[in-house]
């Protein structure tokens, strides 16, 4: 894997999507009778793009434990999509990225799209981040993640992740839909980040969506 040319100029089209003033105004498409997600847990509050993924998961799933694969809706998270990553447990070792959103490829300068995310992890970091996104289904519960994104210079960019289970209907797969935003404000993501590596994680909490959290 590789993202050599992160942080080149941009394409003109793209330019929008790495802007704070779009990350955080941008919307999930609910109906009136829309399920708000929380602001945020204990004292992490979510990004604009993480509360409205949540907000349409809550939404999307009804009287059910989590929404199934045919709730994924393009027309309701067209806004969202940019910063969306989707993606299958392919069997128990590997999650692979079936959508990774428009802005996190210009921002990371590689489309993920096909690879497994646990690729560039050690190991430890491996099973570690395996059995925490397992129990997104297992419980059912979602996760937020602070991680830090480096760039080639070895500065680090905290970076929220926030991932939600979704059945796999009929014949399917387990899946999971999440937003990647910088956990901090900045004017615009234009940064020459590097994925070869394990990105250290800051933060991790377990979200309680009517079921409890995992105990570990």
């Amino acid at each position: 894997m590789s993202n050599e040319g992160a942080g080149e100029e941009r394409r003109v089209w793209a330019y929008p999507l790495l802007q704070w003033s779009n990350i955080e105004r941008v919307k999930a498409r609910l109906p009136n009778s829309a399920v708000e997600a929380p602001a945020g847990i204990g004292e992490l509050h979510f990004s604009n793009a993480g509360r409205e993924l949540y907000s349409w998961w809550l939404t999307a799933r009804g009287d059910r434990p989590m929404p199934i694969a045919d709730d994924v809706d393009p027309r309701a998270l067209v806004e969202l999509l940019p910063y969306l990553r989707y993606l299958s447990w392919e069997d128990e070792e590997r999650l692979v990225f079936r959508i990774y959103g428009s802005a996190l490829v210009e921002a990371s300068g590689i489309d993920l799209t096909g690879y497994d995310v646990f690729n560039s992890f050690d190991d430890a970091q491996r099973r570690a981040d395996q059995a925490r996104l397992r129990a997104l289904h297992d419980h059912p519960c979602g996760v937020v993640m602070i991680r830090d994104i480096p760039d080639r210079s070895g500065r680090v960019y905290p970076c929220e992740f926030l991932t939600l289970p979704i059945a796999p209907g009929e014949g399917g797969k387990n899946r999971v839909i999440g937003t990647v935003v910088p956990a901090s404000r900045m004017a615009e993501w234009n940064v020459d980040v590097v994925l070869d590596r394990t990105l250290t994680l800051r933060h991790a909490a377990f979200l309680d969506v009517g079921f409890g959290t995992p105990e570990n």
